[in-house]
């Protein structure tokens, strides 16, 4: 065999093996064709409009706008689109909550009724305090069908030993199990005003969202740029428009008695700005060299609150608002949180071990689900992922 020969084998051989890989396994790949597969699974998940962020080690390395932020009026997706967060508002809003534990104005263990002035207690299991650590990991035992949802109610309404409203709780003691809870995810805003005395959008917008060069509010009638704002699409039909949203009066000033929902759905952020907090939840706590989080507090917000203390004794999927997922990655823990409403997802994972960022957004899509993952961030994922970090995945 002659040596032109050989190398053609080898040359040969090596094709063969690079077109065997499936599509989102070839490194190589070509950025139209990462664009060409990206668009397909949006389109393939009945998306109007989405985005989906990649970052490696801080730095974003992919970005793709897809469909439509307005279909009416014909007005792409783009990068200045505002997003409407829904329950990835928990991630977000607990980097504030333990901040405010670093400073040593909240703290994880403490009695919730030290917040208030007055007696919050399970009246069905008296003897266990109710806590910040347990509202943060879905522990708390608060009933979510307990109309909590009431415009007209207060914290102490609901809550007080004084009310005796047992409806209002779960039968068992806090901290004992593992239950998603709304309800008590929006106490966390309501007990950060009560520490800080400013609303929990200003508090966010002055010591989160402005030190990272971050336009974001928990109104969209507070944006500078409401033209941005996304209505929301339920199979490719509007569901409710931009104006709807923008027009919305917010009360910015604190009012923890009745400010008990703004921590659980209801900010609104660009998908790029999204990712820059992604990246420091990622990493060390730190965003190209600001720093708002400590290291420390970043490991205890992964951690399995079910394993530390007598405080959360119950089986739970979270850290600190902070989701465990094991589904995605087989064998690996990637951390991060997803949102769900009205038709449209969002979804924020990490994975520590590589430095890789996940960020996907959109205004209207389909909600089949696989193991409580959306089919359509299951499948973006499973696509991106290789590519970016040279890791092959199992089948």
């Amino acid at each position: 065999m002659t040596k032109n020969n050989a190398w053609r084998r080898v040359a040969a051989l090596a094709l063969a093996l690079v077109l065997a890989l499936p599509p989102a396994l070839t490194l190589a790949a070509d950025r139209s064709e990462i664009d060409a597969q990206v668009d397909r699974i949006f389109r393939n998940g009945k998306t109007t409009g989405g985005s989906v962020i990649i970052a490696r080690h801080g730095e974003i390395v992919y970005a793709r706008d897809y469909g439509m932020k307005d279909v009416r009026w014909r007005l792409p997706v783009d990068e200045r689109t505002f997003f409407r967060l829904n329950s990835v508002t928990k991630m977000v809003s607990g980097m504030g909550a333990l901040q405010l534990v670093e400073q040593g104005l909240l703290d994880l263990d403490a009695d919730i009724s030290d917040y208030y002035g007055y007696r919050i207690v399970n009246p069905l299991a008296k003897g266990t305090p109710l806590t910040l650590r347990q509202a943060m990991s879905h522990t708390l035992g608060l009933n979510e069908n307990s109309g909590y949802s009431s415009i007209r109610s207060t914290v102490y309404s609901m809550l007080s030993a004084d009310s005796k409203k047992k409806s209002n709780f779960l039968d068992r003691a806090p901290g004992s199990r593992y239950a998603y809870s709304n309800f008590g995810s929006g106490l966390v805003g309501s007990m950060m005003e009560a520490v800080t005395g400013v609303s929990v959008n200003r508090y966010m917008a002055d010591h989160v969202f402005s030190p990272l060069g971050i336009e974001a509010a928990y109104s969209a009638s507070l944006l500078a740029n409401p033209e941005d704002v996304s209505g929301l699409y339920r199979n490719g039909k509007l569901y409710r428009a931009a104006g709807n949203y923008t027009g919305k009066t917010y009360e910015d000033f604190a009012d923890p008695e009745r400010h008990y929902r703004t921590t659980v759905y209801d900010l609104w952020i660009r998908s790029r700005d999204l990712a820059k907090i992604a990246i420091l939840l990622c990493g060390d706590g730190s965003y190209q060299g600001i720093e708002l989080l400590s290291p420390a507090t970043i490991d205890m917000m992964r951690q399995d609150q079910s394993t530390l203390g007598k405080s959360v004794t119950g089986a739970s999927p979270y850290g600190l608002f902070l989701e465990r997922n094991t589904f995605l990655l087989p064998g690996r823990t990637i951390y991060g949180h997803q949102g769900m409403g009205k038709n449209a997802i969002q979804n924020v994972y990490f994975d520590p071990e590589t430095q890789f960022v996940f960020v996907l957004l959109t205004n209207g899509c389909s909600l089949k689900r696989d193991n409580r993952v959306g089919v359509l961030a299951l499948n973006m994922f499973r696509y991106l992922y290789p590519i970016f970090t040279d890791e092959q995945l199992l089948p």
